[in-house]
C-alpha cells in the first residue's frame, strides 16, 4: 500500500489518533486553553437542548452523538491506480442515535408576535420585518457508488454469492453522471448563499486492516481542494461515506445499549443498498450540514439557474413535488418487487396509515428532493425500529423478513412532514382551543364547535335536523395570490421565473396555509360532514375526539380541516386557541406532540396560543409544480435522440433525471452517448477537478 499525506478538515467517526496525539495537547497550552473554552460551551448547549424534549419524555434528552472530532493528518491510500479514503467505522456507543428533538434554527428568529401575524393572517406584515429571514442556506446531498471500483466489484461478488441473490447491474453502473451533477449545480446556485455539498460515497472493507475501511473517492476530484475553497469561489465539498453515517435507533422509549449498537452493526455492513443509505440521511452531522438539504443522485440534474425558494424558504417551508395522480397505498406483506422500490413504498405507506389514518398518498416525483434535516432526524426516531431494520438488507430487498423490510425515507420524510402538519391543525382546534385547561368537551362546546364548522361558509347546507353538513365547490383563498408578494416583503427571491428558459420556474400549487388538501394539489371541491360520525353530540375528552379525527376517522379530519379554512380567505385564525394572558413560553414545553401518541392527553403547555403556532410552522410544507423529466435510456442510439428531442423541445425543463435501463450491455456507446451531452451543457470544469482524469 502506498500513500501521500493530504490535510483533512472533518473527522470520519471513529477515526484512530496518531500516537502523538496526546503529547501535542499535554504539552501545548493554548490547546489546553481551547479545549477549557469548547468544553465549556459545550456544556452550555447540551443545557439549552436538554429543554428542548419531546413531550411525554419518551427519550433522554441527554442522549448525544459524537458525529465528527478533531482529526489530525490523514494520508489517502492507493490500491492499484484508485485513491481511497482510510477510515474506521463508529464505535458501539458511537452508533447509537442522538434521541434530543432539533429545533429548526431558522425559527427562533421569529417572534411570537410575528408567527401569530403570519399563521393567522398568511400575511407577512408588521410585526414581521424585512430581515427576520431570508433566502435559504441549503446544501446538496449526492448519494454515490463507483460500482466499477475492483474492490467494491469484489466484495460485492462475495456477498452475492453468500447470499444467493441476483442484482441488476444497472443498480451499480456509472457514467461519470456525478462530474456533470456537480457541474449543473454549480451552474444553477450561483445566486445562492454559501452552502456546502455533501457526497455520501460508498465504502468497503480495508484489505490491509482488519478494524478499517476504505471510502470510495471520485477519481477525478481534488478532494482536498474541494474540503476547502475552490478556486474561483463555489460550496466546499466534503466526502462522508455510507458506514460513518449508520445509527441505530429503536422503538420511542426503548433503552439502547452498546451491545446493541455492535450486534446491529455486524448484521448490515458491508451495504451496498441506496435505500439504507437514506435510511442514515437523519444522521448527518447537524453542526456541519444545513437544516434545509436537497438529495440527489448522481443521475439527477440542474438544467437552469434556480432561486433556493425553488427547493425550500423559511416562510412556507420545504417544497415538495409529488405525482398527485399516482398514489401509493398500503402494503405489509412484502410481496411487491423488493429490487426497486415499490416494497419499500407499500411499507412505507402501511407505517404511515398505522400513526396518522388510513389513505393512499402522493408518489414522489424521482428527481432532486428538498428535505428538512431536523424533520428527517425526528421521522427516524418515530419510526426508529423500523428504520433499523432497512439496512438488514445488504442489497435492495434482500432481506425478507416479515416487520423488518426497507422503509423509503424520500416518500416517508415528505409525508411525515404533511401528516404532522394536518394533525397540529387538528390538535390546535379540538385539544388546545375548544378542550383547553380542562380537556373535556361538553354538550355545550359540541354545539360550538358544530356552529363553527356551519359558519365556514355562505354555501353551507345543513340537512337532516343538523345531521349532515355539506359544501359545494371549492374554498375561495388567496393564499396562492398572496404568496409572491409575501416573499418580496420578506425579502426572499420569488420561485417563478420571467423568463422560463433562462430560470427555473416552479409554481408554489399547493400551501399549508390553506390547511390540509387529500388530493395532493389542490383545495376540496366537495365537503361532508357527518355530524353524528365525525363531531358527536354528547361530551367526551378532546384527546378522544382529537384522535377519532386525526386516524380513527381521517376523513371526518380531513372535512372538518376542509370545512374550517372556508371561514376566512387567507390564514389558518379559525384554527388557534384564544391568546393567553400568562408568561412567556416556559422554557421546559416540549417542541412537538408525542412522535408515539398516548391514548391519554399530555398536560397543556404553558402558552398553548404560542404553542401551536410554532407546532403549525415547523411542519410548513408546500406542493410545486416544476417543469421535470425523467428519461430512461434503453440503448445508446436512443439516448442520444431522447436526450436531442428533449433539449429541443423542453427548453423550460428545469429537473432532469437520467436512468439507466440499459438491455443490450452496450455500456460504451452509451458513455459515448451522454459525454457528448454532458460537455454540450457543462463543458467548464470545476475548479478542483484533477485535469485527465
Amino acid at each position: 500500500m502506498s500513500s501521500r499525506s493530504l490535510p483533512y478538515h472533518y473527522q470520519p467517526l471513529g477515526q484512530k489518533s496518531h500516537s502523538s496525539l496526546r503529547g501535542l495537547i499535554v504539552h501545548n497550552p493554548a490547546r489546553w486553553t481551547v479545549i477549557l473554552l469548547t468544553t465549556a460551551l459545550s456544556l452550555m448547549s447540551i443545557a439549552y437542548i436538554v429543554v428542548q424534549r419531546p413531550w411525554g419524555s419518551d427519550y433522554d434528552p441527554t442522549t448525544q452523538t459524537n458525529y465528527w472530532s478533531s482529526k489530525p493528518e490523514a494520508a489517502p491510500v492507493q490500491f492499484g491506480n484508485a485513491v481511497y479514503d482510510p477510515f474506521f467505522a463508529p464505535t458501539p456507543e458511537e452508533a447509537l442515535a442522538s434521541t434530543t428533538i432539533r429545533p429548526i434554527k431558522a425559527h427562533a428568529a421569529l417572534s411570537d408576535e410575528c408567527l401569530d401575524t403570519w399563521i393567522s393572517t398568511g400575511e407577512w406584515r408588521d410585526p414581521c420585518h424585512h430581515d427576520m429571514v431570508s433566502d435559504s442556506v441549503i446544501d446538496l446531498i449526492y448519494v454515490w457508488v463507483n460500482g466499477s471500483d475492483p474492490i467494491h466489484q469484489q466484495v460485492r461478488k462475495n456477498l452475492i454469492a453468500e447470499l444467493k441473490y441476483s442484482v441488476k447491474d444497472a443498480r451499480f453502473r456509472q457514467h461519470d453522471e456525478l462530474r456533470y451533477s456537480l457541474r449543473a449545480a454549480a451552474n444553477a446556485t450561483k445566486s445562492w448563499p454559501t452552502s456546502t455539498w455533501h457526497i455520501i460515497t460508498a465504502d468497503v472493507p480495508d484489505p490491509e486492516d482488519d478494524d478499517g475501511r476504505l471510502g470510495l473517492v471520485p477519481q477525478w476530484l481534488d478532494v482536498t481542494c474541494a474540503a476547502n475553497s475552490p478556486p474561483g469561489g463555489g460550496p466546499s465539498i466534503r466526502l462522508q461515506h455510507d458506514a460513518q453515517l449508520f445509527r441505530l435507533t429503536g422503538k420511542p422509549g426503548a433503552a439502547l445499549h452498546a451491545s446493541d449498537a455492535r450486534s446491529w452493526l455486524e448484521r448490515i455492513l458491508p451495504s451496498f443498498n441506496s435505500h439504507a443509505v437514506e435510511s442514515a440521511l437523519p444522521h448527518l452531522n447537524p453542526d456541519t450540514v444545513s437544516d434545509n438539504i436537497v438529495a440527489f443522485n448522481d443521475d439527477q440534474f440542474l438544467m437552469l439557474p434556480a432561486p433556493p425558494s425553488m427547493f425550500h424558504t423559511t416562510m412556507y417551508g420545504s417544497v415538495f413535488r409529488v405525482q398527485w395522480d399516482l398514489l401509493v397505498g398500503a402494503d405489509s406483506s412484502g410481496k411487491a418487487d423488493g429490487g426497486g422500490e415499490w416494497r419499500s413504498l407499500g411499507w412505507s405507506a402501511h407505517l404511515l396509515n398505522q400513526r396518522f389514518g388510513e389513505r393512499k398518498r402522493a408518489y414522489m416525483q424521482h428527481n432532486a428532493r428538498s428535505l428538512s434535516l431536523p424533520l428527517l432526524h425526528e421521522l427516524s426516531l418515530a419510526f426508529g425500529e423500523y428504520f433499523a431494520a432497512t439496512p438488514l438488507s445488504h442489497f435492495r430487498g434482500s432481506h425478507r423478513v416479515p416487520e423488518e423490510y426497507e422503509v423509503n425515507t424520500i416518500f416517508l420524510g415528505a409525508h411525515y412532514v404533511v401528516e404532522r402538519h394536518r394533525e397540529a391543525l387538528l390538535w390546535s382546534w379540538v385539544v388546545a382551543k375548544w378542550g383547553g385547561a380542562s380537556g373535556k368537551l361538553s354538550v355545550e362546546d359540541k354545539q360550538g364547535m358544530w356552529d363553527e364548522l356551519v359558519g365556514g361558509g355562505e354555501d353551507a347546507q345543513v340537512e337532516g335536523d343538523a345531521a349532515m353538513l355539506k359544501f359545494s365547490g371549492q374554498a375561495e383563498r388567496t393564499t396562492a395570490e398572496n404568496i409572491e408578494l409575501n416573499l418580496l416583503m420578506a425579502g426572499v427571491q420569488p420561485p417563478r421565473a420571467f423568463d422560463k428558459e433562462r430560470q427555473a420556474d416552479t409554481h408554489y400549487g399547493w400551501s399549508s396555509l390553506d390547511g390540509y388538501t387529500p388530493n395532493f394539489h389542490e383545495l376540496p371541491k366537495k365537503t361532508d360532514i357527518d355530524r353524528d360520525q365525525c363531531l358527536g353530540r354528547g361530551a367526551e375528552s378532546a384527546w378522544s375526539l382529537f384522535l377519532r379525527l386525526l386516524r380513527g376517522k381521517p376523513t371526518c379530519g380531513d372535512n372538518v380541516i376542509a370545512a374550517l379554512v372556508r371561514s376566512s380567505k387567507t390564514g389558518l385564525s379559525i384554527f388557534l386557541p384564544a391568546p393567553s394572558s400568562t408568561e412567556p413560553s416556559d422554557p421546559t414545553d416540549p417542541i412537538t406532540l408525542p412522535l408515539i401518541l398516548p391514548s391519554t392527553a399530555p398536560p397543556l403547555p404553558s402558552n398553548p396560543r404560542a404553542f401551536a403556532l410554532r407546532l403549525i410552522q415547523r411542519y410548513a410544507y408546500v406542493f410545486g409544480d416544476t417543469p421535470t423529466v425523467f428519461l430512461g435510456l434503453r440503448t445508446a442510439s436512443s439516448a442520444k435522440i431522447i436526450l436531442a428531442n428533449n433539449d429541443r423541445k423542453n427548453k423550460d425543463t428545469a429537473l432532469v433525471c437520467l436512468n439507466d435501463d440499459l438491455k443490450n450491455g452496450d455500456t460504451g456507446a452509451l458513455d459515448d452517448a451522454l459525454h457528448e451531452w454532458f460537455e454540450g451543457h457543462w463543458p467548464e470544469p470545476l475548479g478542483c477537478e484533477l485535469s485527465g482524469r
